[in-house]
């Protein structure tokens, strides 16, 4: 109390007050940052530490990797299946898989994946749950680059997940930027903290609100969300080669994800998932079919919904540039249940008998829409319509 009066009177006080006085002042300020990161949790980190399930857990600044695991991790027994993949398999309806299989699948998805991840995540199921399948979901973004922190804090690996030290994660959220929880802390007190895309607890991707704009006006919706830059990306896909710097990484944490799975006789399913056309100009060449060879040597066989096919090349099977929607996803799931495709031309298993004649295949798709391109300028795409949509 006398450090106070002093501070407080205009008296001069001793170098070793003052210290105290600072000190005092951090512990405070610390104290402030503390608990305004830990009451209004602008990351979702501190309120899903049970794995209590939230329909916030799928907000925009959500750590959906964080929340993923908790509920890995105390799932109790609910789940003997797990979706591993990124978001593009978010789409992926695990009401739908336990009709087909029979088993309770939870999906496990994570924003801008990679098979690091897919390794880690797999590797801590296995450790935390009893569980007998794995259904394994990748696509070409994924050998773009490896390691995605650097794309902001949601999109770091979880301690609990790596290993690594989670009290000083924990301190690292206690500390995190003001300006996170002051601004949600404002739409707090303004009324206007709202569940704007509440979560699913299988945790499926909540994407109904594209659905409801796709509904209001297909055409323009899916020529802003879908088709954006379709020419200069038609350009990039026929001209320009793509670098695919993180084939290697992702081969070696495939082998690993097999090798995990054989070990704990946990089943494996492995799935190339739809793409639209105007995303593959990001990993499409040469190298990216190499890769996919290299796929098939690791896992035996793989299902391969990608490519140029009529689901692929329609954009209103699609809700954005990079993901297809639920109605794609069902329709993959129940291809791989019956073993034959159900709409021509979509989904084949491949092997190592068939993997030749499928590149093959695949190749010569390429070269044709790219005389194509090379003729017309462009790749004509407009005979799809809204109502050639998958239902």
């Amino acid at each position: 109390m006398k450090l106070f009066e002093k501070l407080f009177s205009g008296k001069e006080i001793s170098g070793k007050s003052w210290v105290i006085s600072t000190l005092i002042g951090v512990g405070l300020i610390l104290v402030f940052i503390g608990a305004m990161n830990f009451f209004v949790d602008p990351f979702s980190y501190f309120r899903f530490a049970d794995g209590e399930f939230s329909e916030y857990q799928d907000s925009e600044n959500a750590y959906l990797r964080y929340i993923r695991a908790k509920q890995i991790e105390y799932n109790d027994g609910k789940y003997d299946a797990f979706i591993v993949g990124g978001s593009k398999a978010g789409a992926l309806r695990p009401e739908t898989l336990n009709k087909l299989d029979g088993h309770t699948y939870y999906n496990a998805w994570v924003l801008s994946g990679n098979l690091k991840e897919y390794y880690l995540y797999t590797k801590f199921i296995l450790e935390n749950t009893d569980a007998k399948k794995i259904l394994l979901h990748i696509s070409g973004p994924e050998i773009r680059t490896g390691d995605r922190s650097s794309l902001g804090d949601v999109y770091k690996t979880p301690a609990v997940v790596t290993g690594d030290s989670e009290v000083a994660e924990f301190i690292e959220y206690l500390g995190k930027n003001l300006s996170f929880a002051g601004g949600d802390l404002i739409d707090m007190i303004r009324g206007e903290y709202k569940i704007t895309n509440p979560g699913y607890e299988d945790g499926v991707r909540n994407v109904e609100y594209r659905y409801k704009k796709m509904e209001i006006d297909p055409i323009g919706y899916t020529q802003t969300a879908v088709l954006h830059d379709y020419d200069d990306n038609m350009r990039k896909l026929f001209k320009v080669t793509p670098k695919n710097p993180a084939i290697n990484e992702s081969l070696d944490y495939m082998k690993k994800i097999k090798a995990l799975c054989d070990d704990a006789g946990c089943e494996l399913q492995v799935v190339i998932g739809a793409s639209f056309i105007n995303e593959l100009y990001e990993y499409e060449a040469k190298t990216y079919w190499s890769y996919l060879l290299q796929v098939i040597d690791i896992f035996g066989e793989v299902w391969d919904f990608s490519g140029y096919n009529k689901v692929c090349l329609n954009p209103y099977n699609f809700y954005n540039e990079s993901h297809y929607k639920y109605e794609v996803g069902d329709l993959m799931l129940e291809t791989m249940a019956q073993g034959s495709q159900i709409v021509d031309g979509f989904g084949i298993l491949v092997n190592p008998d068939n993997r030749f004649d499928w590149l093959k295949q695949r190749r010569a798709a390429y070269l044709y829409y790219k005389s194509e391109y090379l003729e017309t300028g462009t790749v004509n795409i407009s005979n799809y319509t809204y109502e050639d949509r998958i239902k």
